[in-house]
């Protein structure tokens, strides 16, 4: 079945309408009836400021890059996407076609 991803990328410290990025896009996922959404905390990258955050002791960040994933019906992605990308502020939203296998239980 063909499908398409949706990835965002932002930093820890993004907040959309004064949550936590993160945690406003996986409620605004769950909210739409997406059937499951990701979020991944990288151990190191940067930004558009090029600065480094990492999880090593030398050069400990609180601010590590965080990727939220979806992967649904084309339709679904792109109905979404208008109120994604405004309210993204600072990051990188992403867009892919992709083939969706689905497992569930049983």
């Amino acid at each position: 079945m063909d499908g398409m991803l949706l990835k965002i990328y932002i930093a820890e410290s993004a907040t959309i309408k004064g949550r936590p990025a993160y945690k406003y896009l996986v409620d605004y996922f769950k909210e739409k009836g997406f059937h499951g959404c990701t979020v991944l905390r990288g151990m190191a990258g940067f930004g558009h400021e090029n600065v480094i955050h990492t999880v090593d002791v030398l050069r400990l960040s609180l601010d590590l890059p965080v990727t939220i994933e979806v992967v649904d019906t084309e339709e679904k992605i792109m109905e979404v996407l208008p109120e994604i990308e405004s309210v993204v502020e600072h990051g990188q939203v992403i867009v892919q076609n992709v083939r969706m296998i689905r497992k569930t239980p049983g």
